[in-house]
């Protein structure tokens, strides 16, 4: 058993050296929804569930999409977003927070999740966090908002230029919590980007984000105002008293809920050294077949995506930098009228098990396949030639083709094809047609000069006719 662990090890280490050489060599371009034709293939998912992404988190590549660029309240999943902006301005967890009487009374009358924080108690940074995430307190997001930012509203204008910052056009925050409210919205992509945010080793309160939303239980130490509690999370992936969701790759994220977001989940996983990110929107809860309770649709099709893609994607070459793609013309070439166009390098993927370089297809698009080359070509530079790789018809990823081969240039066809570039100028036919004029002049000038010293010699030579003999 020690030797398997140190294998497996090493195998953890050889994926993330590929991934990271693949990502380096910058000519790999994930693109879109990749194996959306294999979502019928996944067992146990309902079906349900109207909004659905499942993206690596190693190389950012999309395995499953389904109405991912669709606008929806995204409940609860709001608290990320917030926890994420929470660290960033809150550099002291161990800061204690005065709870105010406003945080409190703005959900008065409202059935919303809570921890039964109370006006005046004195809590951490840290124990409003798990507040927040664990039981998804919504007391806890506004108390929060207020200490981070001076004001909810001030906070709220902050996590939108957030989103805008990172490029998610489809998303705009109306609050700290989730709760419905007009204006309210994202998209299951901008979630993925925002999250996948907090899950970067680079973000600076990674370590302490991911261990609060990995927790399944926590206990708030007693406060000045509350005895000790217990928080239990939401998130029912984590917990095994709950077959249907419970999966032991899950470490997070977050779980939501609300009339008009559905149910919702974010689920990170990791297995085997591949980590994905499960977003799941508008899921509902519906009667088990068989049985007298309900199911979470979004927790049940996170797991089923999550399950198939552990079970059956792979991270395979599937571009060969020797095999040629296709031909394209060379014009003023010395020896050689086409050259062949090969991927920059040995590209790898995310792809089902049993697909490699021999069962995918790469085509040059279209739009970056000139009509020819200019001799001189060479061999390997880039000449903004892309290919698509293909799987089943749908294109997965991009990548640069270039030449296979050094092709030089004919002495003869460029001096051919600058005089042919020199006609096509107006200035060149102007002075071209100078030239010919000057030309016709002169030689006009020699042959009337020739004619005129031809008459000259005939007459000097002309007999005398009055000599007598």
């Amino acid at each position: 058993m020690k030797n398997a662990g140190k294998y497996s090890r090493f195998a953890r280490w050889i994926v993330g050296l590929a991934l990271l050489c693949a990502l380096l060599g910058g000519s790999l371009f994930p693109v879109g929804a990749q194996f959306n034709t294999l979502l019928q293939d996944v067992p146990k998912l309902t079906g349900v569930s109207e909004i659905l992404l499942l993206q690596s988190l190693d190389d950012g590549s999309v395995i499953f999409s389904k109405n991912e660029t669709r606008r929806s309240a995204p409940a609860s999943l709001t608290k990320i977003v917030t926890a994420i902006l929470v660290f960033e301005k809150c550099a002291d967890l161990s800061e204690v927070v005065t709870v105010k009487d406003y945080c409190i009374e703005a959900f008065y009358g409202l059935d919303s999740s809570n921890a039964g924080i109370r006006i005046g108690e004195r809590l951490t940074v840290e124990q409003l966090l798990y507040c927040m995430m664990l039981p998804s307190a919504n007391e806890a997001a506004y108390i929060l908002a207020d200490h981070a930012a001076g004001s909810v509203k001030a906070f709220v204008e902050e996590m939108n230029a957030f989103a805008e910052g990172l490029g998610c056009t489809d998303t705009h925050f109306a609050n700290p919590h989730g709760l419905d409210e007009e204006g309210h919205y994202t998209t299951a992509a901008d979630l993925a980007a925002m999250t996948s945010y907090a899950l970067r080793r680079e973000f600076k309160g990674n370590a302490a984000f991911e261990k609060i939303v990995g927790t399944r239980a926590y206990e708030v130490p007693a406060t000045n105002l509350h005895a000790k509690r217990s928080l239990v999370s939401t998130n029912k992936m984590l917990n095994r008293n709950y077959p249907d969701y419970y999966s032991a790759d899950v470490s997070g994220v977050k779980t939501g809920s609300t009339d008009l977001a559905g149910t919702c989940i974010a689920a990170k996983a990791s297995r085997a050294g591949f980590h994905y990110l499960c977003i799941v929107m508008r899921g509902q809860n519906v009667d088990k077949p068989g049985d007298t309770y309900k199911i979470n649709t979004a927790m049940v099709d996170a797991k089923a995506m999550l399950d198939w893609a552990f079970d059956n994607i792979r991270y395979q070459r599937v571009a060969e930098k020797e095999k040629a793609v296709a031909g394209i013309p060379v014009e003023m070439a010395r020896k050689a009228d086409y050259v062949q166009l090969v991927p920059a390098q040995d590209m790898y993927a995310f792809v089902p098990v049993g697909v490699d370089s021999g069962s995918v297809l790469i085509e040059p698009i279209v739009g970056t396949l000139p009509e020819s080359l200019v001799a001189p070509v060479d061999k390997g530079r880039d000449y903004g030639i892309r290919g698509s790789i293909q799987y089943a018809g749908i294109e997965f990823a991009q990548v640069a083709l270039v030449p296979a081969s050094d092709i030089d240039r004919s002495a003869t066809m460029y001096l051919v094809y600058l005089a042919k570039q020199a006609a096509g100028q107006k200035i060149t036919k102007a002075l071209l047609l100078a030239v010919l004029f000057a030309a016709a002049i002169y030689l006009l000038t020699l042959y009337i000069q020739k004619r005129r010293k031809r008459k000259e010699r005939q007459l000097r030579v002309v007999p005398n006719i009055d000599k007598k003999y």
